[in-house]
């Protein structure tokens, strides 16, 4: 019925599972207690609340003024952009920016430059304090170590993933074969 083995397998346990579950102790004692629950709760408005089909939230007048706002607020920004890119496309500060962010392998090395940043700035400032031990000294340890790690890879993290053998491993597991009918 199914291609793969270990799908095939997973799904002979669980039906074995269901099984045994629908004429189990278990099931009789879950059913006896979502009756007393109910027996419990009927007329109840805060369990009404949390168990109505109508959604109360977006039927708020407080959700829709959160929406305005929102929205307001996202058309700002988006028109600020616009209003950016015409008339510092040439700026400093801009190039800069657009340089540290502009592709997923310049991302990660200023997420990393910014965590050893932040780890030598903990330890600096713990010494200028006096503290000399403690548990700060070893978060900055690991935020330096990690940076160290990630800055020597020169890659996006994708392309490295995708090489991988484990991750080839776990794909291959779930790869269906062409020439049979698809089970989902």
């Amino acid at each position: 019925m199914y291609n793969s083995i270990v799908v095939q397998f997973l799904v002979n346990v669980w039906q074995v599972l269901e099984k045994g579950y629908k004429y189990s102790l278990l099931k009789m004692f879950n059913d006896k207690l979502i009756k007393g629950f109910k027996f419990l709760s009927k007329g109840s408005l805060t369990i009404s609340l949390f168990t109505s089909s109508r959604s109360l939230l977006e039927e708020s007048l407080l959700y829709r003024i959160y929406c305005w706002i929102l929205d307001i607020i996202t058309r700002s920004f988006r028109e600020l952009r616009k209003g950016i890119k015409k008339v510092n496309h040439g700026s400093l500060i801009y190039t800069t920016v657009y340089n540290l962010f502009y592709d997923e392998v310049q991302l990660q090395g200023t997420f990393y430059i910014f965590f050893m940043a932040f780890g030598i700035g903990l330890i600096g400032n713990n010494l200028v304090r006096g503290y000399y031990s403690g548990r700060s000294y070893l978060i900055s340890i690991a935020l330096i170590f990690i940076s160290l790690m990630g800055m020597k890879i020169k890659d996006d993290y994708k392309s490295i993933l995708e090489e991988s053998h484990i991750f080839k491993f776990v794909k291959s597991i779930f790869t269906i074969d062409e020439g049979v009918d698809q089970w989902w």
